[in-house]
């Protein structure tokens, strides 16, 4: 079997500078695909520029419901908002998941999905979620209901069996750093609507490099311990700006991740291993 890599790019919008980076991390580097978070100002400015100058990058949607504001009118939404309209954050939701209504989140994310549709004159090719409180079960169907509905590729950010979980040392940044054991029983349910399901998605879903695995010794070695089949990569490289600076825990580090994705020695590794880079449009429907 072969031995396929997709490189997927978060958070594609959040700042001009982030997509600027993703695209030069995709026109000079292994990026071969990113998601749009369409809730953020700009993003339909930076998709159309996306697909004059880099017409082979795939494209999804990043689903969004802890950072900006919804698309919809908040009324329409009122469990995904805090007091000023701005969708709750990681840990307040994390904190009690409960409170936001599926049909709600449903909503909001079938108007993210619409929104790339009408900017791009095109479906997405695949959908994931920006932080991963979605694994939360009741959450994590309404995403299933997504990918059924619009017949899309997702991310499934966790491993695939009980065993495959129970090796698995550390989960970077798997919905705000949850322990193993607060961990199992959700997705033992989240398996149990997988399976219920025919969703398209990768292999394997590779994590690590993010935080302090963002390392070109620690690229190197996942590349090199990559297995057959289909992965996807989930990186998070970008441009540091001030608003980022100021909004996310995560800014510098972006740049960081951009210069080792365009390294020539990741792109001569990736020859020499005789990986195929491809986008969710290899998981055929």
């Amino acid at each position: 079997m072969a031995t396929k890599l997709i490189v997927n790019a978060d958070d594609f919008g959040r700042t001009h500078s982030v997509s600027e980076g993703i695209l030069r991390a995709h026109k000079e580097g292994i990026v071969t695909s990113t998601t749009a978070m369409m809730n953020m100002p700009g993003v339909a400015h930076d998709l159309q520029k996306a697909k004059a100058e880099a017409p082979d990058l795939g494209m999804g949607v990043h689903l969004n419901f802890t950072v900006g504001r919804p698309l919809l009118p908040v009324e329409w939404v009122g469990s995904l908002v805090n007091e000023q309209g701005h969708l709750l954050s990681q840990e307040v939701i994390q904190a009690n998941p409960a409170r936001l209504d599926p049909d709600e989140l449903k909503s909001e994310l079938k108007s993210q999905i619409s929104t790339f549709n009408n900017v791009m004159g095109r479906a997405p090719d695949h959908l994931d979620v920006h932080h991963f409180v979605h694994i939360h079960p009741h959450l994590f169907a309404v995403y299933l209901d997504l990918a059924t509905e619009f017949n899309l590729p997702v991310r499934v950010p966790f491993p695939r069996t009980a065993a495959a979980f129970a090796a698995v040392d550390g989960l970077p940044g798997l919905a705000g750093g949850m322990s193993k054991a607060r961990l199992e029983p959700l997705l033992l349910e989240d398996w149990r609507l997988l399976a219920k399901r025919t969703i398209r998605s990768t292999d394997h879903c590779q994590l690590g490099f993010y935080g302090e695995g963002a390392t070109l010794a620690n690229l190197l070695g996942l590349l090199d311990a990559l297995p057959d089949g289909v992965t996807e990569l989930m990186t998070h490289p970008g441009l540091a700006d001030d608003v980022l600076r100021t909004e996310s825990g995560y800014s510098l580090e972006r740049e960081q991740e951009m210069a080792i994705l365009t390294h020539p020695t990741v792109k001569a590794r990736i020859k020499e291993l005789d990986i195929e880079l491809v986008t969710f449009a290899a998981l055929k429907a």
